[in-house]
C-alpha cells in the first residue's frame, strides 16, 4: 500500500481533471481581462489620439506653408521664382489689408 503525502486519500483522476479545468478557466479569464480593456477607456484613448494627430497635422502644415512663403520671399529675385513670389506676396498683402 502506497502512502500518499499527509496520509490523505489519493485524489481520483476525475477530481484532478476538474481542478485542472477550473484552474485553466481562471487563467483564461485573467488573460481575457488583461487583453480586452474596458471599451469606454479604449474609445476615450482613441478620441484623444485622433485629436492630437489632427492638431499635429494642422500645425505641421502651417509651418511648411510659412517656410515656403518665407523661402519665396527670399528668392524673389530668381528669374523663374520671382514672378511667383511676387504673386504670393501680393496675395498675402491684400489679405492683411482686407482685415
Amino acid at each position: 500500500m502506497a502512502i500518499w503525502p499527509f496520509n490523505k486519500k489519493k485524489p481520483e483522476p476525475a477530481e484532478e481533471r476538474k481542478r485542472d479545468y477550473e484552474a485553466l478557466g481562471q487563467q483564461v479569464m485573467a488573460l481575457y481581462d488583461h487583453i480586452n480593456p474596458d471599451r469606454k477607456g479604449l474609445y476615450r484613448t482613441a478620441f484623444i489620439k485622433g485629436m492630437v494627430t489632427g492638431l499635429g497635422g494642422v500645425i505641421g502644415a502651417t509651418l511648411v506653408v510659412a517656410v515656403l512663403a518665407w523661402l519665396l520671399s527670399v528668392l524673389g529675385h530668381v528669374p523663374f521664382v520671382g514672378p511667383i513670389s511676387n504673386n504670393v506676396q501680393d496675395t498675402i498683402q491684400r489679405d492683411k489689408d482686407g482685415q
